[in-house]
């Protein structure tokens, strides 16, 4: 019988630990940003934000006014306990419902990550330290734009962890890690993999300390940690960000069809990590493979005053394309 190497295993699980927590919503952050579907897509020739707010005027009237969550109040109170507030998410039948942070006020990635994500000790919004320091905070790149309207990002990213479990208390190497719609932070956003969710909870709500934004999810995907464009970048043009979408509907796990793309849309990046593509590993050998994908959700921004309906049409895409190391 071979020996049990004490030292060896407490190394690989020490190391396990670190790229747990570096990697499950970093999306290669630590880099600096520069850039036959379901959804309906068509390039154009005109660009730029003043085309996304015009699309009002071509609006089907006949549809309801969309509900808009007014949360602007929420981030107002939020910058009063953390300066570091840029925004607030709400996705409805979810536990997704608080500000996010941003990485503006830092000179250095390295800096920010000092403050919110220290391995076993990741920050909440309003820094502190709960859930055994698993769970952390939704943030944002430091170049994301958000200022107004006109200025939004075209492809808005925001980040969140996957706890793995549904108790982020409980030791991760416990239980098998599973990507849980019932947990905590970003993994409710495996509820989109959910018709009958998708089909009830078609907007994303997003605010900022002066306006509301809705986005209408068109695509909800796994995708390679690595990308060309990066899609996890909130520094793309629009043409690049078209691609971004694009590429996300042929991944769709859903099939929006509905929703059409233009250039010049914006749209809005939801990440996080992923052990869907980790059956029969061990919880360290799953934390190191988690850090080579991801899930991310999108949705299209809606003009002001947008009218549309209050489901999805969706169904299930038989044939997504996947990452190409697990296709």
């Amino acid at each position: 019988m071979k020996k049990f190497h004490f030292k060896k295993a407490a190394a690989i699980l020490l190391a396990a630990m670190m790229v747990f927590a570096a990697g499950c919503s970093r999306d290669a952050s630590t880099s600096s940003d520069s850039s036959s579907t379901s959804a309906s897509t068509s390039d154009s020739s005109s660009k730029g934000s003043s085309k996304s707010s015009s699309k009002s005027s071509s609006q089907d009237m006949s549809k309801p006014e969309i509900k808009v969550y007014d949360n602007v109040s929420k981030v107002q109170d939020a910058i009063k306990v953390n300066k570091d507030v840029g925004g607030y998410i709400y996705i409805p039948n979810t536990t997704v419902d608080e500000p996010v942070v941003s990485g503006k006020n830092y000179s250095t990635v390295d800096e920010f990550w000092a403050t919110y994500d220290t391995v076993n000790d990741r920050r909440n919004w309003k820094k502190e330290k709960v859930n055994s320091g698993v769970t952390g905070a939704f943030y944002m790149h430091f170049n994301a734009k958000y200022d107004s309207r006109d200025d939004l990002s075209h492809n808005l990213v925001i980040f969140g962890h996957n706890p793995g479990r549904l108790d982020p208390n409980t030791r991760y190497d416990a239980a098998p890690l599973e990507d849980l719609p019932d947990a905590m932070m970003f993994a409710q956003l495996y509820k989109y993999l959910d018709e009958d969710f998708a089909k009830k909870n078609p907007y994303i709500y997003f605010s900022t300390n002066n306006e509301n934004y809705i986005y209408q999810v068109f695509a909800a995907y796994y995708t390679e940690a690595e990308t060309d464009p990066k899609y996890y970048s909130s520094n793309l043009d629009a043409k690049d960000a078209l691609t971004v979408a694009k590429e996300a509907v042929k991944r769709s796990q859903m099939n929006y069809k509905d929703v059409k793309l233009e250039e010049g849309d914006k749209f809005i990046t939801l990440s996080t990590c992923t052990y869907e593509f980790t059956e029969g590993m061990t919880p360290a050998q799953a934390l190191e493979a988690s850090d080579k994908h991801r899930y991310v959700v999108m949705g299209k921004l809606l003009p002001a005053n947008a009218r549309g309906d209050a489901t999805a049409n969706v169904a299930k895409n038989p044939s997504p394309k996947m990452p190409a190391d697990v296709a």
